[in-house]
């Protein structure tokens, strides 16, 4: 019997199951920094897209084993094909043909029910078995996030088309993804704008407003004194954690870095604000309301977190007026966010109605109703002059996978910018300033890379207007610069993004909350102030002692905050390290640990500053305005790993990936130079993974290495179209899953 026969079955399920921990991969690490990824309670009851609507096939029509032998017929070939013709291997109508057929099997599979059971429970014990989660993370968040996965990955990133195209087995997709400039209303004569210039010292405390933001609460009703705080789960200090005496570290009363907020915590801030905020004019919160236990998180408990933090806003917040707006983690499964397009998934109606309701005593009829259809809105402040845009960042969020299946020709999701673009113009014509808030910033690296050069266009056009912009989901104390870098030339800075510390101290931050000085005629931000508490010391006093962490006129000797201040002030971090070593220190609040900035391991501190500074300046991962400058190129890590590599599990077992990692090194690494061009991609994956047949490895059969331990745990070798179709998936190019 061909050997391949019997082992057909279980490579089919390991790689859905390992497309599963991939994800989880991805999921685990972001929720360890600052869980922006994950599910608490699956909301669905069946497939998301009902498969026999999607796919001409239901499961009586073809079980997985015909799928699974027509997948099995069309992979020998491509085997053969590719060990035939190795690097001269090109685009061909055979190897279009064949990677449709095949690509078009793995999204049939993939949206099977028997199929998605496989692939998660043998997900459970992969995650479980590398420890990548305790088995209670891994037994929840992998059931939960599965169907949502594999739905979106059999529509999107599997589909004959877009897969096909990325793997360069077939043309380029002929449609247009995005376009490269939007369209703008022309600007306005000169006359109809008013200046906002402001100069130094102008101002008198007649001329001052005072406005508060607090953002990414994540409150945890769930947090006890006294449980365990290193409980090797992503969220600790609550049960069923150990208690008391069998706590090796008790959680403290006020809070524990390794932990989200406590009720008292949250309270004790707002008790805290009047006595260096008398008259507060204006309260802003942008976001992230629920706590990080994303793979336990449902609808009804979103909507009875939400409802008690809002309680909690009631008790504090009676006479200034109070903008919210949604953060990643309000739904359930975090980070989903479909669009009205997507007729057959699963609505997030559900989260916008509750919100309307539960924030109906700040917002008007108008402003609920808007959240209600889109998530979004905007309010009018006749009295000041001046508007409030309140922007649902999750339809630009990376880690929102419904994204992934909008149709081509959805560049803006619920035509988002469009509506903001008609609500500045408006503001223009009535000679109004604005403050935008979000959730996300769209220059940061965790949006999808259209929306940085969208955003930044928008911003450019209308900044004499845009006097104000406040995000969050950070965590961090920090700032990003947007700049006009369309028209060829050198790129100019045109506004600021204000990201405001966490509330929590979930990971590794002190809480926080900040407070601007704003001129009151232009709207203009003339200063701001960081509020911090030292957890550790209110735990070590039992008594919660709010502080002013800095100033940032004062600190940064900023002359004004205009754009091109801040642009230079990132400027002055690559020459002045103590300037920069202090904004590191005030971005984690003065907490010990700063872990703001920190280098990656095989990073110089020049190169990890670089990176950073490129962040401020809304340059990242590769996208942005600056992305051509030698300052922000992405640098490129070659791996310099032993000959004999193995992975050693926790089980105490070796796992053979079979890889060949020379490969990697001196000459045969790309062009020689370390870059790896498109060219070179697809034959270094195919040179890489060599198949068990051609190195004989496996220890099965009469050929097998005797001497070889009987505990070893052996990862069959994929063929060579599907490890190159996963690894492009997860290390490169727009579509890539896991960056």
């Amino acid at each position: 019997m061909n050997r391949y026969v019997t082992i057909r079955p279980s490579l089919n399920r390991l790689f859905l199951a390992g497309i599963l921990i991939i994800c989880s991969l991805c999921i685990i690490p972001v929720i360890s920094r600052f869980a922006t990824f994950g599910s608490k309670q699956i909301a669905f009851t069946g497939p998301l897209l009902p498969p026999q609507r999607q796919f001409p096939f239901t499961e009586s029509k073809k079980s997985l084993e015909e799928l699974d032998q027509e997948l099995f017929n069309d992979i020998l070939p491509s085997v053969s094909l590719y060990t035939n013709r190795g690097v001269n291997l090109q685009t061909t109508s055979l190897t279009c043909k064949m990677c449709r057929s095949i690509a078009s099997k793995i999204g049939e599979i993939m949206m099977l029910n028997v199929t998605q059971t496989i692939a998660i429970e043998e997900g459970i014990l992969i995650c479980t078995a590398f420890r990548i989660q305790p088995y209670r993370v891994c037994a929840e968040i992998l059931p939960k996030f599965g169907p949502w996965a594999m739905t979106v990955l059999a529509n999107s990133v599997f589909s004959a088309d877009n897969l096909c195209s990325k793997a360069h087995l077939c043309p380029k997709l002929d449609h247009p993804e995005k376009p490269e400039l939007i369209d703008l209303p022309p600007p306005r004569s000169s006359e109809s704008v008013e200046p906002t210039t402001i100069k130094p010292n102008e101002s008198s405390q007649d001329d001052e407003m005072w406005v508060v933001h607090l953002s990414d609460w994540h409150f945890d009703p769930e947090y006890s004194e006294g449980y365990e705080v290193n409980c090797g789960e992503p969220v600790c200090c609550r049960p069923p954690n150990a208690f008391g005496d069998e706590a090796t570290t008790p959680a403290g009363k006020w809070g524990e870095y390794n932990c989200d907020a406590p009720k008292r915590l949250i309270e004790s801030m707002l008790e805290f604000m009047p006595n260096v905020v008398p008259k507060i004019d204006y309260i802003l919160s942008t976001g992230d309301l629920p706590p990080h236990d994303v793979w336990a998180e449902t609808q009804s408990s979103i909507k009875e977190i939400t409802n008690k933090t809002a309680n909690i806003w009631r008790k504090f917040f009676t006479s200034a007026p109070y903008f919210p707006i949604i953060g990643n983690h309000e739904s359930a499964p975090v980070n989903s966010f479909p669009t009205s397009s997507l007729d057959d998934v699963s609505s997030v109606s559900w989260l916008y109605d509750t919100l309307s309701s539960q924030w109906n005593i700040w917002l008007t009829h108008d402003e609920r109703q808007s959240i209600e259809q889109r998530g979004f809105y905007s309010a009018r402040i006749p009295n000041d002059n001046m508007r409030i845009i309140g922007l649902n960042t999750n339809f630009w969020y990376k880690f929102n996978w419904w994204m992934l299946m909008r149709p081509k020709s959805e560049w803006d999701p619920e035509n988002m910018l469009n509506w903001l673009i008609k609500e500045l113009d408006d503001a223009e014509r009535l000679g109004e300033k604005v403050w935008i808030l979000g959730h996300m910033i769209a220059v940061s690296g965790d949006a999808f890379p259209s929306f940085n050069s969208y955003f930044s266009q928008i911003v450019a056009r209308y900044k004499d207007i845009i006097v104000g912009q406040f995000f969050g989901h950070t965590h961090w104390d920090e700032f990003q610069v947007i700049y006009d870098y369309h028209n060829g030339n050198e790129p100019r800075p045109v506004g600021v993004g204000y990201m405001a510390p966490s509330v929590t101290t979930f990971r590794n931050v002190n809480p926080a909350f900040r407070v601007y000085k704003i001129h009151k005629k232009t709207k203009k931000i003339l200063n701001h102030y960081t509020y911090y508490l030292d957890i550790e010391e209110a735990n070590r006093n039992n008594k919660p002692e709010w502080k002013l962490l800095y100033d940032a006129k004062s600190l940064y000797k900023l002359q004004d905050f205009e754009p091109q201040s801040w642009h230079d002030l990132s400027e002055k971090f690559l020459t002045d390290d103590d300037t920069y070593q202090t904004f590191k220190k005030t971005a984690s609040r003065n907490q010990a640990l700063n872990k703001y900035g920190s280098c990656n391991t095989f990073e110089s501190s020049q190169q990890c500053k670089k990176r950073i500074v490129c962040k401020l300046r809304s340059t990242f991962s590769g996208h942005g305005p600056f992305s051509s400058h030698e300052l922000c190129k992405k640098q490129m890590w070659i791996p310099q790993l032993p000959e004999d590599w193995f992975l050693t599990a926790t089980l105490g077992k070796k796992v053979n990936v079979f890889v060949d990692m020379n490969k990697f090194e001196g000459e045969e690494y790309g062009d020689g130079d370390g870059n790896m061009n498109d060219e070179d991609y697809g034959d270094n994956l195919d040179s890489l993974f060599e198949s068990q047949d051609d190195n004989d490895k496996s220890g099965d059969g009469e050929n097998g290495d005797d001497n070889k331990p009987d505990d070893d745990i052996t990862i069959e070798g994929l063929p060579k179209i599907l490890v190159r179709m996963a690894l492009g998936l997860v290390l490169g190019g727009d579509d890539a899953i896991c960056r």
